[in-house]
């Protein structure tokens, strides 16, 4: 039975606090309680979390942009993908072209049509704020903020900076609004099936040419921050739905199981560890150069394993974060 859970929003009580609530009995009407973890109830988790994100953003940015190593690995592995891609047939490069659009557009129809099936409306409202200031955000860094220094090391400097991707940043924040949307038994398994795809848009980005790999890492740490800041608003204001109960825990639901989380985390690392091994197999720092007379597949491997690597991690820790937070309902014993 579903109790009737008084204090929602945890009133007199601090983060981490239990809130109880009276339950029905069964037939020997005996009371029991119910004890609710409240959900999003470590705000300092929150902050810490948002404020790593923040980090990492920045430092992905200071070195692949700002500095001479950075951009030799960057400008090498586009100039390998430059050269695959003109042996790319036409069929390929329209399915390349239209998929951040294909990916978009199926997470904007996911997410209308929770909307209007589950009647979330502020949940709503808050995960279509969060996409668009993703958007929003990466635009004001990539044009704005966010400065490629022209330095003396050959590399061009005709594209300027392109970080964060804007096309994986919209893929990336139309999965994070699905995400948002879903009920905690079903978030681990959005979260893999959308990285899947936010991540095929990411290598498809860089397979095209259109973005260096540090670029889609970005995005997807752009997506994750709003994800993040929307995500706390919402499990606060949302906490009927936002709860996980003791059968959940011991018998994980199909679609929350943490084998999801786990094969996210696995992909993910072995991905950047794939990226490494591409990138020092190429010859590492020391085969950087500005004007390569040859265009290795390493380098190749490296781009396109860094371009999606990154974001498995990124949305696994998303599904383990809000798994953590998510509410907690048990049965207590009973009371005299």
């Amino acid at each position: 039975m579903s109790p009737a859970v008084s204090d929602p929003a945890g009133a007199g009580t601090g983060p981490g606090r239990r809130v109880r609530a009276a339950s029905a009995a069964g037939a020997s009407g005996a009371a029991r309680a119910t004890v609710l973890l409240r959900p999003a109830r470590s705000t300092w988790a929150w902050v810490l979390a948002a404020a790593v994100t923040a980090a990492l953003l920045l430092l992905v940015y200071c070195v692949f942009v700002t500095t001479q190593t950075g951009q030799l690995a960057e400008f090498m592995a586009l100039e390998a993908a430059t050269h695959r891609l003109e042996g790319l047939r036409g069929s390929t490069l329209a399915v390349l072209n239209r998929l951040p659009e294909i990916v978009g557009v199926a997470g904007v129809g996911v997410f209308l049509v929770l909307t209007v099936y589950r009647r979330r409306w502020f949940a709503s409202l808050v995960a279509a704020m969060a996409f668009g200031a993703a958007n929003l955000t990466t635009q004001l860094l990539k044009n704005w903020v966010l400065v490629r220094p022209d330095l003396d090391n050959g590399v061009p400097y005709y594209t300027g900076n392109s970080l964060p991707s804007g096309h994986t940043t919209f893929a990336a924040a139309a999965v994070v609004a699905v995400f948002l949307m879903v009920a905690p038994r079903w978030r681990p398994l959005t979260a893999a099936v959308g990285a899947v795809f936010a991540t095929a848009v990411g290598a498809g980005t860089y397979i095209e040419t259109w973005h260096r790999p540090a670029d889609m890492v970005a995005a997807y740490l752009v997506a994750a921050f709003w994800g993040l800041v929307a995500g706390y608003v919402i499990l606060r204001n949302g906490p009927d739905w936002n709860i996980r109960g003791t059968r959940s825990a011991r018998h994980p639901h199909p679609g929350g199981h943490p084998l999801w989380d786990a094969a996210l985390w696995a992909a993910g690392a072995a991905m950047l560890l794939g990226a490494w091994w591409g990138f020092e197999s190429a010859g590492g720092t020391a085969a950087l150069t500005a004007e390569p007379d040859w265009n290795s597949g390493w380098h190749f491997l490296y781009g396109v394993l860094f371009a999606t690597g990154p974001g498995l991690l990124v949305f696994a820790a998303l599904s383990g974060f809000f798994r953590w937070q998510s509410g907690r309902r048990r049965l207590a014993a009973p009371r005299d």
